[in-house]
């Protein structure tokens, strides 16, 4: 049998919540390879796939999949890290339940900072329950690992940047390299906008632990701050609260049925100014959720964000997958509930909202 090199268990330590730890982003310092602990390793790849739970005779991880496919296959690249000789390891393999690395060969790739993380893409695990439809689900499960180990770097203090391998390794496309800080490269100001945000309830640590798909809300009504709170996390400002790979590619569109102080409706949201602008007057959640195959949650909720697109860029899809993960979290660092759609007829979305453009991802929004 094979040796596993168990790691550090994912504990909630750090104080710090996503609010703290997108506005002094891992992507906006440069990378500089210095050994770091293993218990940042630890903690960074456990925030992309760690297991968070067991259920159904099944792990729940730190990243959301379609179906509960997982077609994503964890490796990490070892360069400087204390107490782990530099090599290629595979991540929770072969015992997926166990927060454990194994020495793989057979890997080659370069790499820069301290380790590297990389995502294999066993599209068959998803294309075989959805079919071609099943390609843009692993882009964004892969945009939600990158963002969830991003999110974590930047609550230890570290740099990582996300980086797609041009060519591919195999089916190995994007990496996310984590090292030490260098100089700092960008300088991330959130935008004042509609209104002043809520205080996250949970830590980014917590948070990342606590989260999953909810489906059932209550039927309060949202506050002004927690939707200002939710969007200023997730791709609010001028520099977003992510990386993108080269330029923006996501717009957002919330349809709001029942939050206090906005009027339901379709409304168009600027990232640059964290505004609202009304495109479409009154409730269309029914319409959004007959669109979205008569998913019943997208009609019970008080707010869907709608992800799109104008571009045909699948890496607009792997940019989808962050900002759901930020939003996923958000949501769960102020005790509310959301899940990722991917399910729907693309034009009757665009339909619904008034937009030529196409629709990635519904995230319903609410109390649990």
């Amino acid at each position: 049998m094979e040796r596993l090199s168990e790691l550090p268990d994912f504990k909630p330590t750090l104080s710090l919540t996503i609010a703290e730890a997108v506005l002094d982003a891992a992507f906006l310092y440069e990378s500089v390879e210095s050994e770091v602990a293993l218990e940042a390793l630890s903690k960074i790849v456990f925030a992309a796939q760690g297991c968070t739970a067991r259920a159904w005779g099944r792990c729940l991880r730190a990243a959301p999949s379609a179906g509960a496919t997982y077609p994503l296959r964890t490796y990490v690249v070892a360069r400087a890290v204390q107490g782990l000789e530099p090599g290629v390891y595979s991540y929770q393999s072969p015992a997926p339940l166990k927060h454990a690395l194994r020495r793989v060969e057979g890997i080659s790739v370069s790499s820069r900072g301290s380790f590297t993380i990389l995502f294999e893409e066993v599209s068959e695990r998803t294309t075989g329950v959805y079919g071609e439809r099943g390609y843009m689900y692993i882009r964004e499960e892969v945009g939600h690992a990158a963002q969830g180990a991003l999110l974590e770097a930047s609550a230890l203090g570290l740099a990582g940047r996300l980086r797609k391998l041009e060519p591919p390794l195999g089916r190995i496309r994007y990496c996310v390299e984590i090292g030490a800080r260098g100089a700092k490269l960008i300088e991330r100001r959130p935008p004042k906008g509609f209104a002043e945000p809520s205080p996250a309830k949970l830590t980014l640590e917590e948070a990342i632990v606590h989260r999953r798909s909810v489906r059932k809300y209550s039927p309060t009504p949202l506050r002004l701050d927690e939707l200002s709170s939710i969007l200023l996390w997730s791709i609010s400002g001028p520099v977003r609260p992510y990386q993108p790979l080269t330029s923006y590619r996501v717009t957002c569109y919330l349809a709001v049925r029942n939050i206090k102080g906005l009027d339901p409706g379709v409304y168009r949201y600027s990232p640059e100014e964290h505004e609202l602008e009304n495109i479409v007057k009154g409730d269309v959640s029914a319409r959004l959720a007959a669109a979205a195959l008569g998913q019943e949650w997208v009609a019970r909720a008080p707010l869907n964000i709608v992800l799109c697109t104008p571009s045909d860029s699948p890496d607009a899809e792997l940019e989808a997958g962050m900002v759901g993960q930020n939003i996923y979290l958000s949501a769960t660092s102020l005790g509310l509930g959301t899940v990722a759609v991917g399910a729907f007829y693309d034009d009757d979305v665009a339909s619904v909202l008034r937009v030529d453009e196409r629709p990635l991802y519904i995230f319903p929004v609410g109390r649990p």
